[in-house]
């Protein structure tokens, strides 16, 4: 059995086989360790899927939707000299000489089409993090009644020509019959395509606006954290990967 199975590696030793699951072991001792395991479940083999079962494909059509209005943002800092306290020599230690202070922002709205809603926000002064918040929440209060309001669907003669004539779902992309719906944007109106019914309804706007920023866990994060502090009225939710850096903040008012 080394032999059958010792070519799947350049150990030039033999080996010592389990024979119910071809684990290999360099040592007698830890393979009779194993095998006071081993006998315990039963023999495990590979399972392949049913012809028609093999093939795996996106259904998660709710995510498919790109949200109308986006905000791509930066912070800049400047390095603040500061004191620290002596530090104790016979212990290890670090001497902080320096911090990280906001001292503006800049950001810009992007809404549907890729257009650019509004002139570049551009703000230069004390308490930068702080003032980012409000204005994002208040950018959040200009914007909510375009997210939820449903817009009249904008539906031409073209329009309803392609409509008749199409042939498969423009979400899913399998075939249509006379289960076919019209999609239209609730932002702007205009008719998308033609699809099934219970892809239509799976294909929802997300009423949400997503803040991008360069580097956001290893740096900005840190600012918005600062800014977060002064929002008594909002419900904060993070993703984090360990306890100073995070991923992603979602900010929504506490009765939405």
């Amino acid at each position: 059995m080394s032999r059958l199975v010792g070519d799947v590696n350049k150990h030039a030793h033999a080996h010592h086989i389990c024979y119910r699951c071809l684990h290999r072991f360099q040592k007698e001792e830890t393979l009779k360790e194993h095998l006071q395991y081993c006998t315990e479940h039963s023999i495990q083999h590979v399972k392949m899927p049913e012809e028609g079962e093999n093939i795996l494909s996106f259904t998660n059509i709710q995510f498919q939707h790109r949200v109308p209005f986006i905000i791509y943002a930066d912070f800049e800092s400047l390095i603040v000299p500061m004191d620290s306290a002596q530090q104790c020599e016979n212990i290890s230690f670090t001497n902080k000489i320096a911090q990280h202070q906001p001292c503006g922002y800049a950001y810009v709205l992007i809404g549907p089409n890729s257009t650019v809603m509004k002139p570049v926000t551009v703000y230069r002064g004390d308490n930068a993090a702080e003032h980012f918040v409000q204005s994002l929440i208040q950018v959040k209060k200009e914007l909510v009644g375009q997210l939820t309001h449903v817009a009249p669907m904008i539906f031409t003669k073209k329009d309803e020509h392609n409509f008749l004539s199409a042939t498969q779902c423009y979400i899913c992309k399998n075939a249509l019959g006379k289960d076919r719906v019209r999609d239209h944007c609730h932002i702007t109106g205009q008719y998308r395509g033609a699809l099934h019914s219970v892809c239509n309804l799976q294909y929802k706007l997300k009423k949400c606006i997503p803040v991008i920023f360069h580097n956001l866990k290893n740096y900005d994060a840190h600012h918005i954290l600062q800014g977060l502090k002064t929002v008594k009225d909002h419900e904060v939710k993070v993703i984090a990967t360990s306890m100073e850096k995070y991923i992603s903040f979602s900010l929504a008012n506490r009765e939405d």
